[in-house]
């Protein structure tokens, strides 16, 4: 594998984000991969630095959510053909204020609403590395409705429904009055618009829900183990790798994540028999590689790890786990027997 790709955990790890946050954008069509390798992802450089602007995005407050909703609207908005050849979010001139996003197109500043803006200083607020444009505060219609609703709701106050309210926010009476049966991609998305709040334990409840309603589902089951494993329920989420791959053997990432959670339950065994097996499914999984050096390595079977240290190193020089590798190496290589 080309070294400039990244895995979703490299990206992660670049980033000192979740892994999850990474598949979130990929699923929600924020990041682009390149290719794509029995299900697993890979992103090059320029989705690295798209990710970047993600994650500045969301540190400054704004949700998954919140993001592809105005970035749908300002795409809407551009209008001229050749803007709208350039919809990829690397492409787009847009930059953020705290939750908010504003286009550049020519010389206007349009608004997630269509409302122009002229003449407006640079903040300094953005990196120097972005030529951008400063940002205009703005809430969209349905940002706006929704937290209105959710404090009425709050405070008891739910005479009246908010159309553009999150079916996941509405009372269950409300919500059966409402419609009678979520698709499963409803539900699922329910649960990524409460983890987007942090709100892991209802994530994990929508998932659940999701699988009672809908039946064995080898992603569903992949995102709930995700869920569990930061609730830091390590059985619960081996159980739910297990699953996945019972259901889709060929889910390769579901397997480099099992053998990390048998790592961590003490399971090292285990745990060399979930990497041996992804990398005899794919022989070039970087992260997997490391992986095993590490569980190889902590095990005592310095000759074996060496092999998988060294073949990390080839194939992913730029990670951010090359330190860590290269210095284990360097430990092991009086130790070595030739």
């Amino acid at each position: 594998m080309n070294e400039s790709l990244y895995t979703p955990a490299l990206l992660a790890e670049i980033l000192g984000i979740s892994v999850r946050i990474v598949r979130r954008w990929h699923r929600a069509g924020l990041l682009r991969s390149v290719t794509e390798v029995m299900q697993l992802p890979y992103f090059d450089f320029s989705q690295l630095a798209t990710a970047r602007r993600l994650s500045r995005w969301m540190q400054q407050g704004a949700t998954v959510q919140s993001i592809e909703r105005q970035l749908q609207l300002l795409r809407e908005r551009a209008g001229e053909a050749a803007v709208t050849e350039l919809l990829t979010l690397e492409q787009l001139p847009i930059t953020a204020e705290g939750k908010r996003l504003v286009l550049r197109n020519g010389d206007q500043f349009v608004e997630a609403s269509g409302q122009l803006r002229f003449g407006f200083e640079t903040t300094g607020d953005s990196p120097a590395n972005e030529q951008l444009p400063p940002t205009i505060p703005f809430l969209s219609k349905a940002t706006v409705q929704s937290a209105v609703f959710s404090a009425r709701w709050r405070l008891g106050d739910t005479n009246e429904r908010d159309e553009d309210a999150p079916l996941g926010s509405l009372p269950a009476a409300q919500r059966d009055s409402t419609q009678e049966e979520l698709s499963l991609s409803q539900m699922v998305d329910e649960a990524l618009a409460a983890e987007d709040v942090d709100d892991l334990a209802g994530a994990v409840d929508w998932l659940r829900a999701a699988l009672a309603a809908w039946g064995a589902s080898a992603d569903v089951c992949f995102q709930l183990a995700e869920l569990l494993y930061r609730q830091g329920d390590l059985s619960g989420a081996r159980e739910r790798y297990f699953m996945a791959l019972e259901l889709d053997p060929n889910l390769v990432e579901a397997r480099a994540n099992l053998g990390c959670v048998l790592a961590e339950c003490g399971q090292a065994d285990l745990a060399v028999s979930a990497f041996e097996g992804t990398l005899q499914q794919f022989a070039d999984y970087a992260d997997v590689h490391f992986h095993l050096a590490r569980a190889l390595d902590d095990t005592g079977q310095t000759n074996r790890a060496v092999e998988h240290w060294q073949r990390f190193l080839e194939l992913a020089p730029a990670s951010p786990w090359a330190e860590e590798a290269q210095q284990r190496l360097n430990q092991l290589s009086p130790l070595l027997e030739f």
